[in-house]
């Protein structure tokens, strides 16, 4: 699964869309463009307020197993 994958499941797990980008203050182009792939990578502090919007770790936002 890619990190734009599990940002998506992520997402969709906490039943979120255009709330997110409400919450997180990160526009839902820049959300949907990192969950596509169209933006490669996604600066920490805008995956950080996603991540904590959806009050999860980093980690599992982007999918990283430990």
């Amino acid at each position: 699964m890619t990190k734009g994958e599990s940002m998506r499941k992520a997402r969709n797990r906490a039943k979120m869309s255009a709330e997110l980008s409400r919450i997180s203050g990160v526009p839902t182009t820049t959300i949907y463009a990192l969950e596509r792939g169209t933006a490669r990578n996604g600066r920490i502090d805008t995956i950080e307020l996603l991540a904590d919007a959806l009050r999860i770790s980093i980690d599992e936002y982007i999918g990283r197993r430990r």
